[in-house]
């Protein structure tokens, strides 16, 4: 029996949600998911993680771990919270296998800029800080997509309101230009979009147009 041939997402048995795109390989994909606070970027990244399982990519996903500070109660206004966010998310980023394909960042490193930058005011010292560790860090990321009112927003699990968290999507557009960052808007979700994302970034093609071999 041929166990290779087994597992071939050719012979998926997911292949009616594929769509009759078909894995690219090798890739090495580090994607940068950004967005405002309730604009979808949990349920873009769950979709992402979701069908590059289905292509058999190794793939995984790194939390933010601001979530976890919300739950725990954690005062967000200190200055030097954004810094501590900052080296705690760097360091759970970093735990991650360089072998895995592809990598779905929820809370990318420019993230705490953003919030710094939107709290404190750009020229504050704690931003500038955050500001420059993000630029040089910028280049890990070989894609940066930012989600836009994907989902509807909830105020359940975040300290923003909605016209903060529209404050902070222009912010975070606002940011990504001033680092001279390329990027990618999303601003409606369906069942397509992460197969289009994922054709978008080259990891997958779509084998109706795909030259055929002998």
């Amino acid at each position: 029996m041929d166990l290779q041939n087994l597992t071939s997402p050719k012979l998926s048995s997911f292949s009616h949600l594929t769509e009759g795109y078909e894995r690219n390989s090798p890739i090495h994909v580090r994607l940068a998911i950004l967005g405002s606070p309730g604009s979808g970027k949990s349920t873009l990244s769950s979709g992402l993680l979701y069908f590059s399982k289905l292509f058999l990519f190794k793939v995984d996903a790194v939390p933010e771990v601001a979530k976890w500070h919300f739950y725990k109660g954690t005062d967000f206004s200190e200055p030097e919270f954004e810094l501590k966010k900052y080296d705690e998310q760097k360091s759970l980023e970093n735990i991650y296998p360089k072998e895995l394909e592809i990598l779905i960042c929820e809370a990318p490193l420019i993230i705490s800029a953003v919030f710094s930058a939107f709290y404190l005011g750009d020229s504050h010292p704690v931003s500038v800080e955050l500001y420059n560790r993000a630029l040089k860090e910028k280049s890990r990321y070989t894609h940066y997509i930012v989600s836009r009112k994907l989902v509807a927003f909830e105020e359940f699990g975040r300290n923003e309101s909605e016209l903060q968290a529209e404050k902070l999507h222009f912010k975070t557009v606002a940011v990504l230009e001033k680092m001279g960052i390329n990027y990618v808007v999303i601003n409606r979700y369906d069942e397509h979009i992460p197969l289009q994302v994922l054709s978008m970034i080259g990891a997958i093609r779509n084998c109706v147009s795909c030259p055929v071999s002998f």
